[in-house]
């Protein structure tokens, strides 16, 4: 596996858990609006360059 599709891969854990955390954890209603939505944009940041990393082409190799 390359190491772009590992970042890639990380990258999509962390979508994920941003995710999770934006909708399950009770600890959250005393959060302000700002940090809610900070955490929201993190985690859409992660999954599209998540996916601009998978989708890279890989140099050929000789």
């Amino acid at each position: 596996m390359t190491r772009q599709r590992v970042l890639a891969v990380v990258l999509f854990l962390i979508a994920f858990l941003a995710l999770v955390a934006s909708r399950t954890f009770p600890f959250l209603d005393d959060l302000s609006g700002a940090a809610e939505a900070a955490i929201a944009v993190v985690g859409a940041a992660c999954a599209l360059t998540g996916v601009s990393l998978w989708l890279r082409k890989t140099p050929d190799r000789p």
